[in-house]
């Protein structure tokens, strides 16, 4: 029997084979820290559309039993816009811009970050620092009711929810356990101070 040849001989004997030839040559994310402590990921992709993000280590897990669900008003709460930017007026500067915001909160971070044009980058990072900086928790009041609203008759993916239950399950005496999809018992009695 003649021994086999080419990318199947070499993925047998346990070398890994690359299939995709655009990613050969592909720079490296370079991470740089501030004199502030903040981490700075860049990345040059030679592409037209840019991705700019803040991630933060903040999530689920940081809530206490008396603030459960913190991390989804916080959420929510992001596209009411902040102390520079209206609401309306932050949807209308992202719309501008032909750009998209993304802001998700999980177990054990946050997440803020947009998709823009190359030439938009400073104008996007500026929105996400003012996303970060100066949330709009003083919208909580006349959001709240909505947001609930919104929390009690949209339904979780399947999967989404055995997830969280496992989590529950799992630590269970953790704030790791602690629901991202809800129901979260106290949400309706989180006042601005829990939040901040």
């Amino acid at each position: 029997r003649q021994p086999r040849r080419g990318a199947a001989a070499r993925g047998a004997r346990g070398l890994q084979t690359l299939a995709e030839p655009l990613a050969w040559n592909q720079p490296q994310a370079v991470v740089t820290t501030l004199p502030n402590g903040v981490r700075v990921a860049t990345k040059e992709t030679f592409g037209e559309v840019a991705s700019v993000g803040i991630y933060l280590n903040a999530g689920v897990r940081d809530e206490a039993k008396d603030s459960v669900g913190a991390a989804h008003l916080i959420e929510q709460l992001a596209r009411t816009g902040t102390a520079k930017r209206p609401g309306a007026k932050l949807e209308a500067e992202v719309e501008a811009m032909g750009a998209t915001l993304s802001v998700k909160s999980g177990r054990e971070s946050s997440s803020y970050s947009m998709s823009v044009f190359k030439g938009d980058v400073r104008q996007g990072l500026e929105i996400l620092s003012d996303l970060v900086v100066t949330p709009g928790l003083g919208h909580l009041a006349k959001e709240k009711e909505r947001i609930l609203r919104n929390l009690d008759e949209t339904e979780a993916p399947t999967r989404q929810v055995i997830d969280d239950r496992l989590h529950a399950c799992a630590w269970r005496d953790c704030s790791l356990g602690n629901s991202l999809v809800g129901p979260f018992e106290s949400i309706g009695n989180l006042t601005e101070a829990h939040l901040k």
